[in-house]
């Protein structure tokens, strides 16, 4: 099938994590799994669309966190580009990896992530970062105990992209049937600020509610659902390509 000027960037899919940072580890592989979001590389992934797709879990480097976002000074700190706490407060390592240490894992896998996007940056004419979220905000987040929309759709406050734009994605998911709201509770995190903007090249984060697609308790998926997600972003792809 033929490319569309359309990337879509899948950045906390992958639950692979190297043997030897593994065996550093106190989470289990179910935990690992929980950290991720779960079965996005199969619903982001369409043909239509060129991909960039971590090969690695976020709790190696996360692609989503600027390269110099470390916690050195804040070890209770669950959000970086290398963390040692779990967003409940779990902690990760048997001892935090060292500033060397992070910057490595950047230099090996977050550079790599975003070489890839660059390199595909001038086929394109707007990025899709995508998601999921789980149904019932965490403790650790603002919107603690909140249920959440169908879909969040985050332009980093319309810097990423239009209102044109936003309005044109939003009106899609909604005929789609799915509940959709901007900017709350993710506004985009690095991906989008680092690669996007509105004049240049234009994008947003599309982050999908898990219970549309599996048990948050189990995380067993619903394969037709995901199959449908799926459809629901190769038609978006073929949509943004034809108004952009």
């Amino acid at each position: 099938m033929e490319k569309l000027p359309i990337l879509i960037s899948i950045p906390h899919s992958s639950n692979f994590v190297p043997a030897e940072l593994r065996q550093l580890m106190l989470l289990s592989d179910f935990e690992i799994r929980k950290s991720t979001d779960q079965f996005t590389d199969l619903i982001f992934d369409v043909p239509n669309a060129h991909i960039v797709k971590a090969k690695i879990s976020r709790l190696v480097a996360d692609p989503s966190r600027a390269p110099d976002d470390i916690e050195t000074e804040c070890r209770l700190c669950s959000d970086g580009v290398v963390v040692s706490i779990q967003e409940n407060g779990k902690q990760i390592y048997r001892n935090p990896p060292s500033e060397k240490a992070i910057f490595e894992r950047v230099e090996k896998y977050h550079a790599t992530f975003h070489a890839e996007i660059e390199k595909l940056k001038p086929q394109v004419k707007f990025l899709i970062d995508g998601h999921s979220m789980w149904s019932i905000a965490p403790s650790s987040k603002l919107d603690a105990g909140s249920p959440r929309a169908d879909v969040c759709l985050g332009n980093r406050d319309f810097v990423t992209c239009s209102r044109s734009h936003t309005l044109k994605i939003v009106k899609f998911l909604e005929k789609k049937g799915l509940s959709v709201s901007v900017n709350k509770p993710f506004r985009g995190k690095f991906v989008l600020g680092n690669h996007c903007s509105r004049r240049q090249l234009p994008g947003a984060q599309i982050e999908f509610n898990r219970k549309l697609y599996l048990n948050e308790n189990n995380l067993r998926p619903r394969k037709k659902d995901i199959a449908k997600l799926k459809q629901i972003v190769k038609e978006l792809v073929e949509m943004l390509a034809a108004k952009i």
